[in-house]
């Protein structure tokens, strides 16, 4: 019985230090269960005050323009402007109010307000693409995100072609 006792103890003990020893990889700064995680086929980044979420092109091969797709959050006290969005592969048009109310989100699609139209793209489906945006007053983003295609959850994502002359 005594001998019983005393196991009980040191097995507790043996499994506390195994446990500490066996899960100490995971912590700390740079621990994966801490570093950002974009859950979704965008990317995310972050300037001050201001969270760019799910950032990406959705673009059909067949025509030379994409929608740039993406969340942008207002985390601050003041509100934020949206002021440029810029590619090397491509010219970027955007159009509506991008005033970035504080504490809400605002989305960047094919029929919202604001919208970012991106044509004489160079990249295709599954090509990554440079975006750079600017803001009134948080610092400058650039995003080295991805082109999809307009299919599956992007089916309604997508830019009118342009119109030609007739």
């Amino acid at each position: 019985m005594e001998r019983t006792r005393r196991r009980t103890p040191a097995l507790a003990t043996v499994t506390v230090l195994a446990t500490v020893l066996l899960t100490g990889c995971g912590v700390g700064f740079n621990a994966t269960a801490v570093q950002p995680y974009a859950a979704s086929d965008g990317v995310e980044a972050n300037s001050g005050d201001i969270r760019v979420i799910n950032a990406l092109v959705v673009a059909s091969p067949s025509i030379t323009s994409g929608v740039i797709s993406a969340t942008i959050v207002n985390r601050g006290t003041h509100p934020d402007t949206l002021t440029g969005i810029t590619s090397p592969d491509g010219t970027v048009t955007l159009s509506g109010s991008a005033t970035l109310v504080h504490g809400l989100a605002t989305t960047l699609g094919a029929d919202t307000d604001p919208n970012a139209l991106i044509t004489g793209i160079t990249r295709l489906a599954g090509e990554s693409i440079t975006l750079h945006l600017t803001f009134r007053h948080a610092h400058p983003l650039t995003l080295t995100t991805v082109v999809v295609a307009p299919t599956g959850p992007y089916a309604s994502v997508t830019a009118s072609p342009s119109p030609t002359a007739s």
